[in-house]
């Protein structure tokens, strides 16, 4: 068994158990605190493509940015929006080397932090707004989903991919990996959907599952179009096995806007 299985094996127990047995801030702090680092780790990214991004701003900002939306809602996500698109330019005045870097510098961090913030908030939306118990049933489905179609595309891929999908950007990804992820989410779909009961009937699975099998790759590739750009294979190597935590959530974050407005235009949510 590699690091990439002895970490999985060791890291997704503690996060079921922080959903299903303990308080729903307790998972917002945990996912607070991912989505952060996966922040700090972009950041370092933008500066590694030649952006002067700071660091402890935005990554401040993020934090604000999280916690109005999961206190207060849209309108707690909207001012903390307008505050850092007013506060960041702002602040770069008085950076010792503007106007040098400015427009690049401060574009990087605006959106790194609203890139990540909206669909953080989006992800813990997907847990604090169907409500108890519904809230753990649905997060636990979306989160089996995701993570199975990722481990299918690995290893199909790994084991039997000869095609490439888009060598620039991501040259390991092949089309059979594709494939593979694609089969497995909606096998997990359907034993999630049997095992969790979120409430969703056979249609609304189906759909859910097809929205997944799309989200979640085309987030990872997002990414890696970013880690090409700045000369990196990993966002980080905090995670041992998986890289950063960058490459853990990108898949995750990137799908929860979807998802979100999959549940609210249906009337699920």
């Amino acid at each position: 068994m590699g690091k990439r299985e002895l970490f999985a094996l060791a890291a997704i127990p503690v996060l079921v158990v922080a959903i299903v047995w303990l308080p729903p801030w307790v998972f917002l702090a945990v996912l607070g605190a991912g989505v952060v680092l996966a922040c700090d780790e972009l950041l370092t990214m933008a500066r590694s493509a030649g952006f002067d991004a700071g660091r402890w701003l935005p990554l401040s900002a993020l934090a604000a940015l999280l916690a109005a939306s999961w206190i207060w809602g849209v309108p707690g996500l909207a001012a903390a929006a307008v505050s850092i698109l007013m506060i960041l330019p702002t602040a770069r005045l008085a950076h010792p080397d503007s106007p040098t870097g400015s427009l690049g510098g401060v574009a990087a961090g605006s959106f790194a932090v609203l890139f990540l913030g909206v669909t953080g908030a989006c992800f813990g939306w997907l847990r604090l707004w169907p409500g108890d118990p519904q809230g753990v049933r649905l997060l636990l489905f979306f989160l089996a989903c995701i993570w199975v179609g990722d481990s299918g595309a690995y290893y199909v891929g790994k084991n039997f991919g000869r095609h490439k999908m888009s060598p620039r950007i991501s040259p390991n990804k092949t089309w059979e990996g594709l494939a593979g992820g694609v089969l497995t989410t909606y096998a997990a779909a359907a034993v999630a959907a049997a095992a969790f009961d979120p409430g969703l009937g056979l249609t609304h699975t189906a759909a859910l599952a097809t929205v997944l099998a799309v989200a979640a790759p085309v987030g990872d590739l997002v990414e890696s179009q970013f880690k090409r750009d700045s000369g990196v294979k990993d966002s980080s190597s905090l995670l041992p096995g998986h890289g950063g935590f960058l490459d853990r959530t990108d898949s995750l974050l990137y799908a929860a806007p979807p998802v979100l407005g999959y549940l609210l235009v249906t009337g699920l949510l």
